[in-house]
């Protein structure tokens, strides 16, 4: 009878430890790691934008964007550029819609940016938002490679 019994029981111990786990934010079977906003840009990951900025996250602070997502090294950026980095219209039109600030000297920035890299896509909804007086110049611009 116990050797019917024990693996049944070990298996109802194990699932209660997993459940009680999961509220401290501890997973073994899945390994969630956090995402700042311009982490899930360059992951073309709109609902996490959305959910991030829901939690309070500003859409207009440089963050840092781990090795390999954008480029070798880690990068910080905000998350306007991670979405110009992957030339995703869709990111950058969420990020706008949701708080994301593209004055004067943002555009240009943003704007040099994709010019720089081919984000073409990019450069469309950026042209579309052109604040008033933004210049074209790209000559002393510095954009982030």
């Amino acid at each position: 009878m116990a050797a019917v019994a024990i693996p049944g029981a070990v298996l109802i111990v194990a699932t209660a430890c997993l459940l009680l786990a999961l509220p401290l934010g501890i997973d073994p079977l899945w390994q969630v790691e956090p995402v700042t906003l311009a982490e899930a840009a360059a992951l073309r990951d709109t609902g996490e934008i959305m959910r991030l900025i829901d939690r309070g996250q500003d859409p207009n602070r440089a963050q840092t964007v781990r090795a390999d997502l954008l480029r070798n090294e880690p990068v910080v950026i905000t998350p306007l550029e991670a979405a110009v980095a992957v030339d995703r219209p869709e990111v950058l039109q969420v990020l706008l819609d949701n708080g994301a600030v593209l004055d004067n000297a943002i555009w240009t920035r943003l704007s040099c940016f994709a010019r720089e890299i081919g984000a073409d896509d990019a450069r469309t909804v950026l042209d579309a938002r052109r604040p008033a007086g933004a210049a074209d110049e790209c000559d002393h611009v510095e954009t982030p490679w």
